[in-house]
């Protein structure tokens, strides 16, 4: 109904307005993840598409159970952090610039383990025998390339890139450096183009916009407008290499949009954000047997080599289902198909609470392992709506991979 959009992003403005005060931790979880989800409900009740659905009573109890139980676990964290020490951001800076970083270990990282992705990406363009973006539909292409190994030794890039953000914030001029630094990110970058991927790219942005709110300069409003009209630009041209106009209007027509023909473009960003969800409250009445950690623990499946025996034998398939051709649901899909409702209750409340517990922990004692881990909560969170991004080898991998390296390259006090 309109009147539930219209209430969710009041909500949505409300937080955002509270979050602009003075000394206020705009990136605060409980804030994040409300201001995300209440877009997120405010756009799918717009119902703009015939390919969604009229939720009941118990499709809403559904489809809040493991929102409510993240904020639940939020608020206890909170609870238990009341009369604590609590930094202000202004205090996190200046206690992050005091850290001290071996520049020399840093830097011969990133240069090491970007030889390392270039190597994968040689390799598997040679056995593979083509590029994703150089095909007739990279859309396809881009799921089928890729060497079992390799594929997430390349996906990991955005391990390079998020140090290389991390190493332009925390080390003062080394201008040669820097510059030979540059090349290798545009070069990564190009990971993103030629395999025509736009969640490895929102990861890492995510990410470096987390850090350097916390590590960089007072972060101002010009800032997040300009940094916002960036992902947009970036996430917007990567899909314009995926369609053609005539694939716009083709999924405008498959999708059942209720405006008009000429607004076709918005069709796609719309679809995206609501139709995760709507999947959720579709499909969860046909999962009639549940997998029990497989797709929670899937990351870890699948560094064993043996998920696809799993696969076949017990017929699982997280994404069997969907509307249409939009395979994508929220985070919690994961943890009902593998727990049912307990899944739903438990495991977002264990999430929220250990997000909030990083949070407050940064606040009181600031450092760049907690920091990294703060910029990984914050992406988790803003990944919610459309992907469970701790249960993937994809973004799993990067994220070990940034947060080992830290213990590589801290000086010891």
């Amino acid at each position: 109904m309109l009147i539930i959009s219209i209430i969710c992003f009041l909500i949505l403005l409300i937080l955002l307005f509270l979050g602009l005060r003075k000394n206020t931790d705009f990136l605060s979880p409980g804030r994040v993840f409300a201001m995300l989800w209440a877009f997120v409900l405010g756009v799918v009740e717009l119902k703009l598409s015939r390919l969604q659905l009229e939720w009941s009573a118990l499709d809403w109890f559904m489809a809040l159970i493991g929102l409510v139980t993240f904020l639940i676990g939020i608020y206890i964290s909170y609870i238990l952090n009341l009369g604590k020490p609590f930094l202000q951001i202004s205090e996190i800076r200046t206690k992050l610039r005091e850290v001290q970083i071996d520049e020399s270990r840093l830097f011969k990282f990133i240069v090491i383990y970007f030889f390392l992705c270039l190597a994968s990406f040689i390799i598997e363009w040679r056995i593979e025998g083509y590029i994703p973006l150089f095909t007739a539909r990279p859309d396809k292409a881009r799921v089928m390339f890729g060497i079992f190994g390799l594929n997430y030794i390349l996906n990991s890039i955005n391990a390079v890139m998020f140090l290389i953000i991390q190493y332009f914030i925390f080390i003062k001029a080394k201008v040669v450096k820097k510059s030979f630094l540059v090349v290798i990110f545009i070069l990564s970058l190009g990971n993103y183009i030629l395999f025509v991927q736009r969640f490895g790219m929102f990861i890492l942005l995510m990410m470096g916009f987390c850090i350097y709110y916390y590590a960089g300069k007072r972060l101002k409003l010009r800032t997040v407008v300009i940094f916002a009209a960036l992902i947009l630009s970036l996430l917007i041209g990567i899909q314009s290499l995926r369609v053609t106009k005539f694939y716009t209007d083709y999924v405008y027509l498959g999708s059942k949009m209720k405006f008009s023909p000429q607004y076709s473009e918005f069709t796609v960003p719309y679809m995206y954000v609501a139709m995760n969800i709507e999947n959720f409250v579709k499909y969860y009445p046909h999962i009639e047997k549940h997998s029990f950690g497989f797709f929670t623990f899937e990351y870890l499946v699948e560094l064993s080599t043996i998920r696809k025996w799993f696969i076949d034998y017990y017929h699982f398939d997280k994404f069997k289902l969907h509307i249409g051709g939009y395979n994508t649901f929220p985070f919690f899909w994961t943890y009902f198909y593998d727990f049912g409702i307990a899944g739903l209750a438990v495991i977002p409340f264990i999430i929220g609470f250990t997000i909030s517990e990083i949070y407050y922990y940064l606040h009181r004692n600031p450092g760049l392992i907690v920091l990294t881990l703060t910029a990984i909560a914050f992406t988790i969170i803003t990944s919610s709506f459309n992907s469970d991004s701790l249960t993937r080898l994809d973004t799993v991998l990067p994220f070990f991979v940034i947060v080992g390296s830290q213990f590589y390259f801290q000086k010891k006090p």
